[in-house]
């Protein structure tokens, strides 16, 4: 099975791509990156590339069957509102778009718990788009997840208020009320469970699947031995 990660530099894209490397089942990986992330693993390619519009190419020449994608950023890190949807919505959805181009059969991202188009948190709703954009272009296979406030380290700051979150929530993680009320997520349970998804056996069905996780479930398959 052959993978493609957009996002690498992020706290998910990162956990996921250690997740993946550790997994006998990728036979090739490629990471699509503004910049280097100078991979150790030799079946880890490398493709440092910040035009959007050469993705299609890009995903049509490589072939993966499975894309995912980790991009994200904040209101505060992206410098405006306007420039985090840009981001969040706009790129996530070029690359989903490239990929259903390019035949991928499965798609994965990464969402947040709470996500709706509906919300009135600029955040959540764009998540909720975007799960509703991916949905409506119809792959074979969907998978979206869903993690509570996100911990690990990160490279700089995603503004004051989401470094301060994480402070606080990290000493809540692996607790009753980390795992059943604010769902703190670490990195590394994203990429677990995303991996742990990405191999579970796929029905036999034209029509198009969609998967959701988030919450406890995502925890609980994170923490699963199988």
């Amino acid at each position: 099975m052959s993978l493609m990660i957009f996002g690498t530099t992020g706290l998910c894209g990162k956990a996921f791509l250690a997740s993946a490397e550790k997994s006998n089942y990728f036979s090739a990986i490629t990471s699509v990156t503004r910049r280097p992330i100078n991979a150790n693993n030799v079946k880890v390619k490398e493709i440092v590339e910040k035009d959007v519009d050469k993705y299609l190419t890009i995903i049509s020449e490589e072939k993966p069957s499975v894309v995912f994608s980790g991009l994200a950023t904040t209101r505060s890190a992206a410098g405006s509102a306007k420039a985090f949807v840009d981001i969040d919505h706009g790129v996530n959805l070029k690359i989903a778009e490239a990929a259903k181009a390019a035949g991928v059969n499965t798609f994965v991202i990464v969402s947040s718990i709470g996500a709706s188009p509906l919300s009135h948190f600029l955040y959540l709703k764009t998540k909720g788009r975007i799960e509703e954009d991916i949905i409506a272009l119809k792959f074979p296979r969907t998978i979206i997840l869903r993690p509570g406030p996100l911990l690990g380290a990160r490279e700089g700051s995603k503004g004051l208020l989401n470094d301060m979150s994480a402070a606080v929530f990290k000493y809540f993680h692996g607790t009753f009320l980390g795992n059943n009320v604010f769902f703190a997520t670490k990195g590394s349970d994203v990429g677990e469970a995303a991996v742990k998804l990405i191999l579970a056996p796929q029905e036999e069905t034209t029509k198009p699947m969609v998967k959701i996780v988030g919450g406890t479930e995502l925890l609980s398959l994170a923490a699963s031995k199988n």
